[in-house]
């Protein structure tokens, strides 16, 4: 029974440390250009001006070296002057931006996020949790019912 569940917990490890179900969709950028943030205090909005064209920027995205987060990323406040790559994605609502000047290679690894370990631990404790249930189940003694005589005395 052992050498059963330890091979089908090893048979499931293996089986999702290839799985691509828990990888993040790639975000597909399309790099407009780099530039510097600035600031509109009419409108009170950050753009940045590509090839004499103005694009208003919707997020400033920074890697995230928070070993306790749960995403890579981190969007920040802008700073006036930052220098940004911005880009659009099909995947994400309105130009978005990195900062520094970064290839599209640069852009799907900073948003790229894998859940593997994650979901590998969350299948083993369903596992691990059906074992247990199944253990208590045969450890359990069956009560046999005696049946009472009424003895008059």
């Amino acid at each position: 029974m052992k050498k059963l569940v330890f091979a089908l917990i090893a048979a499931l490890s293996v089986a999702l440390t290839g799985c691509s179900a828990f990888e993040s969709e790639p975000i597909e950028p399309n790099i407009i250009g780099t530039g510097n943030l600035q600031y509109e205090a009419k409108s009170g909005t950050w753009f940045v001006v590509v090839d004499s064209t103005q694009y208003t920027v919707a997020n400033v995205t920074i890697p995230d070296h928070n070993p306790r987060a749960v995403g890579k990323t981190q969007n920040i406040e802008p700073v006036e002057g930052m220098s940004v790559t911005v880009f659009t994605s099909p995947r994400m609502k309105g130009v978005q931006a990195v900062t520094g000047k970064q290839s599209i290679e640069q852009i799907e690894e900073l948003y790229h996020s894998s859940a593997s370990a994650m979901g590998i631990i969350l299948v083993f404790c369903i596992v691990f949790g059906l074992v247990l249930l199944c253990l208590k189940a045969v450890a359990t003694p069956r009560t046999k019912e005696v049946p009472v005589v009424n003895a008059d005395v």
